[in-house]
């Protein structure tokens, strides 16, 4: 936990030269369970910006979480996006390994830290069309986060994910939020998101204001499994 901590400092070290902007995320995340170790996880991701109003990214992740014990959790993944670029739909695929621990804490606290690693496929601009091969990178990214239990059917989190390119800062992604039980495997989670994003072109640094909406859904397959004679 420790190897994370300094995350919490890094947004202090952001550049003068920034560019803000504002945006608001809509995602869909809906958790299988498989087996009794396995889940899938499927999410759909609309990231829009703000005044004015424009895609910013629509991403899908598709992860296989196997449950190793109550502490660890590892999972495999991969990742389909589009995002506009210079008024081109530029697509991305990813491939992700990650591994998270999670430790309960008193006062019905948990933290849990997340390293996940990427291998990145980007199409690149050739003018003002999309070139025929693409671009392969590594990113790695570290995220710290504390849940509380404030009551039966509300969680507060509160997040910071450091982001690192092969030999290089991505961003830093801080989130804050409050999620609401709403009955028959159904949760509703609305937070804020501050994000410091290196800007490719240059030195300066992207200072982005975000609000996310995430509805969740649970399903088990177990349950729906007939009994056997």
């Amino acid at each position: 936990m420790k190897t994370l901590l300094p995350l919490f400092l890094l947004p202090l070290l952001a550049p003068a030269q920034t560019v803000h902007q504002q945006g608001y995320w809509v995602r869909l995340y809906l958790r299988t369970q498989v087996g009794k170790q396995l889940a899938l996880h499927s999410e759909v991701d609309e990231r829009r910006f703000a005044w004015p109003d424009g895609q910013w990214q629509f991403i899908t992740h598709q992860h296989l979480h196997y449950r190793a014990s109550p502490v660890w959790d590892m999972a495999l993944g991969g990742t389909y996006s589009q995002q506009p670029r210079r008024g081109v739909s530029v697509p991305e695929r990813r491939v992700f390994e990650e591994v998270t621990a999670t430790l309960p804490l008193p006062g019905r606290f948990r933290v849990q830290q997340r390293l996940r690693a990427e291998q990145r496929w980007q199409r690149q601009l050739a003018g003002a069309d999309p070139s025929p091969g693409w671009a392969y990178a590594m990113r790695f990214r570290g995220r710290l986060q504390l849940d509380w239990l404030l009551r039966p059917g509300w969680k507060v989190r509160a997040s910071n994910e450091l982001l690192l390119n092969a030999g290089s800062f991505d961003q830093n992604r801080f989130y804050a939020g409050a999620e609401r039980q709403l009955g028959a495997g159904f949760a509703a989670e609305l937070g804020y998101l501050r994000i410091w994003q290196q800007r490719p072109t240059d030195a300066s640094t992207f200072v982005r204001d975000v609000l996310r909406l995430t509805i969740f859904k649970d399903l088990s397959l177990l349950a729906a499994k007939p009994h056997s004679f």
